[in-house]
């Protein structure tokens, strides 16, 4: 598995001036604009999503899947790198954009409250794990080209239904008091429990994503 990331990292590498480039473009949009630091911390974290992602991508080109698995490791060894990347991936690139956000806001230079920005850090991050933990799976299994497609098609999907469901429960009048409730329940009870419950959430979410995408790789002829 060594060898699987030192070969990650290097393909990461080639593509370092771009993500860097995208990097100081996001930072500048979040000094030089209205933009507060949810903006920073979700772009960043997304985009070392892509990041981890584009790795999938590189090792399918050319037929190159075959080759890797001539070498000794195996599906499940190769899915649990590609999770450990993009993860490790999200977590740096998500802590340096917190930490610039904290150091503006420290600074006086763009005040929001300390609540909103550990609701940013905790939102960002959030949204980083669900992009990993929806998309590798349907890399692995669709590929590349139709991956992006079939996701393409899953996100519109999902804004769809969302848009339908919510156009039919204000048609129905449908009370949401009670999820409210609930909500405020949760938040009350501290954010230290919250970001706790979080963090559980999200690693489901990764361990129910890598089971699966280790079930498509097991599956898949090559």
């Amino acid at each position: 598995m060594k060898g699987m990331f030192v070969k990650d990292m290097e393909i990461m590498r080639g593509n370092m001036k771009a993500f860097i480039g995208v990097y100081i473009i996001a930072i500048f949009c979040f000094l030089s604009t209205s933009a507060g630091p949810s903006f920073l911390i979700s772009y960043v974290s997304v985009l070392a999503a892509v990041m981890a992602l584009n790795t999938i991508a590189s090792d399918d080109m050319d037929n190159g899947m075959p080759y890797i698995f001539t070498f000794p490791i195996s599906r499940k060894e190769y899915v649990k790198e590609k999770y450990l990347l993009g993860a490790g991936m999200v977590t740096v690139l998500w802590a340096v954009a917190v930490a610039i956000a904290i150091g503006v806001n420290a600074s006086g230079y763009r005040m929001v409250s300390w609540e909103e920005l550990i609701a940013s850090a905790a939102a960002g991050l959030f949204l980083a794990v669900f992009a990993n933990a929806v998309v590798f799976p349907v890399q692995l299994k669709y590929g590349s080209s139709t991956g992006r497609l079939v996701l393409l098609v899953l996100v519109f999907g999902i804004m769809a239904v969302g848009w339908i469901g919510v156009e039919l429960c204000q048609k129905m009048k449908v009370d949401f008091s009670g999820l409210k409730n609930l909500g405020l329940r949760i938040w009350n009870l501290g954010i230290p429990v919250c970001l706790a419950m979080l963090f559980v959430l999200m690693l489901l979410m990764l361990l129910i994503s890598c089971t699966i995408s280790i079930k498509i790789m097991e599956k898949k002829e090559y």
